[in-house]
């Protein structure tokens, strides 16, 4: 998103907050309150923020582990686009990557220790193994599992006729594929004949469900145009600048021409290009994704060749169809010299596991194509759930006051990284004014690095359901990442 179309979608004011540029005062008067529902708030964005003091929003980084999980001389791994789930009826976890155009799949007992690679669909040429699995409540099981990436219809070079672009396919177990008869889904644009399009599909594809609309989504690789005025990227041929766009489907089989979400602006620095957006995941209302950057004209370690290096930003949205992405590094490339991922770490899929989320991630060690077959592994980095980002006081504290909303259930908890320090939470009224309803407006303190600790006043927060309150949260030496709302008591 461009930088003066985010300042008309969010007001000046509100883009001061979201770029981590010191106090703002985000709502000058309460708005009509909102309707939350249960579930994890987290301040990636300002929708709950009215009011900020002293608070600056920061990534937090996952801690990658040192070793990749799969490897390319055991597990045959060429690309960094794949899919992680876990199986709760075989109590495992099951992962598919790109063997050299074919998918491959293997199993896992804790999602580190991968055994037993095998293909899983045969293809000679195609890039990509994003799918979905619709689970045991399938309306058609012999299509449960649903995959989509991009292939061609020729192995060697493009030619007229040939029909690449995304194309999808079914399974009933996740091994056994059956092509869609009328792929491909969403057109491409092969780079040997066509004429350039705004909205043809790169070879870059990945999948999601989105729960809350409940439609598939595919972020795809889409290319910029010579009439957009960026400078060429080195690698990119006629597409001048890769992008992102994406398209939705409510059956995997329809899907809506694709409309860019990603492109370069004039704050970014040099030859900055898109490699598609993985790991979309939902945390409450707020969809989450992992955006691959490219940097092709910049080398992995200083007087090196310029072999391209590449890392993952978060990207966030609240309708599933404008997008606001970071500038800084959420997932970085490994800073150490010599490193498997030194040079790119590009995430593929997320997955939450008990407290924490895995990141598992493409790692590079020398540069964009540089061996291909040799050094494209898959890493995975973790994190405690919902510590994406945190706002933490810009001197010793700070304080954050939400919008009004309507109380939905019985408990409120936060996630807070306070090991020196404490949150203190406030009830107010719609007009700010302190609300002791609850026998007092001001809860007991929070401290600790906790995940979700309950909130508590004298009298319980389910006394004053669904009626409008606001929360004031004082920040004094620690992190405050989110809050969730329960609907029943503990």
């Amino acid at each position: 998103m461009r930088r003066r179309d985010f300042l008309k979608t969010c007001g000046a004011s509100s883009a001061g907050l979201a770029l981590g540029v010191g106090p703002a005062l985000l709502a000058a008067e309460a708005p009509r309150p909102l309707v939350v529902g249960t579930g994890p708030q987290l301040f990636l964005d300002d929708y709950l923020i009215a009011r900020l003091d002293g608070l600056v929003r920061r990534v937090e980084a996952p801690e990658r582990l040192p070793q990749p999980v799969l490897d390319s001389k055991t597990f045959g791994t060429t690309q960094p686009y794949l899919t992680v789930l876990r199986d709760q009826e075989g109590r495992r976890y099951r992962i598919w990557y790109n063997h050299g155009p074919a998918v491959w799949h293997a199993e896992s007992a804790d999602g580190l220790h991968w055994i037993k690679p095998r293909v899983a669909w045969d293809l000679r040429r195609s890039f990509g193994a994003s799918l979905v699995d619709d689970g045991k409540g399938a309306g058609d099981p012999a299509r449960r599992f649903k995959l989509a990436n991009w292939q061609a219809t020729r192995s060697r070079k493009d030619k007229k006729g040939d029909n690449s672009g995304m194309y999808v396919g079914f399974s009933p177990d996740g091994l056994r594929w059956t092509g869609y008869d009328r792929n491909p889904v969403l057109l491409g644009w092969p780079e040997g004949y066509a004429k350039v399009s705004r909205h043809g599909v790169g070879d870059i594809v990945d999948v999601s469900y989105d729960p809350l609309r409940r439609r598939y989504a595919a972020a795809v690789k889409l290319h910029a145009l010579p009439r957009d005025g960026y400078a060429p990227g080195p690698r990119a041929g006629k597409a001048f600048r890769r992008l992102v766009g994406l398209s939705t489907s409510t059956d995997f089989i329809r899907w809506k021409k694709p409309w860019r979400t990603f492109t370069p602006d004039d704050r970014d620095d040099g030859l900055l290009e898109f490699y598609g957006m993985g790991g979309v995941h939902q945390r409450g209302g707020l969809t989450i994704g992992l955006v691959r950057l490219l940097r092709d004209d910049l080398s992995c370690d200083p007087g090196g060749p310029k072999n391209g290096i590449g890392y993952a930003v978060l990207a966030t949205s609240r309708d599933g169809v404008t997008w606001r992405r970071f500038r800084e590094p959420f997932l970085d490339r490994n800073p150490k010299p010599g490193s498997w991922d030194h040079a790119m770490a590009w995430v593929g899929g997320t997955l939450p596991v008990g407290d924490e989320v895995y990141f598992y991630y493409g790692g590079y060690a020398r540069g964009h194509k540089v061996a291909p077959d040799k050094e494209r592994q898959i890493g995975l980095a973790r994190m405690k759930r919902d510590r994406y980002a945190a706002l933490a006081p810009e001197r010793e504290e700070g304080t954050l006051r939400t919008k009004p909303f309507l109380v939905p259930g019985h408990r409120l908890t936060v996630n807070v990284r306070a090991p020196r320090g404490e949150v203190h939470v406030r009830l107010l009224d719609q007009a700010g004014r302190p609300l002791a309803a609850l026998g007092d407006a001001d809860a007991r303190p929070i401290a600790g690095d906790v995940l979700a600790e309950e909130v508590r006043w004298p009298r319980p927060l389910g006394t004053l359901r669904g009626k409008p309150v606001c929360l004031e949260f004082r920040v004094r030496q620690g992190r405050l990442f989110g809050f969730e709302l329960h609907g029943k008591q503990a």
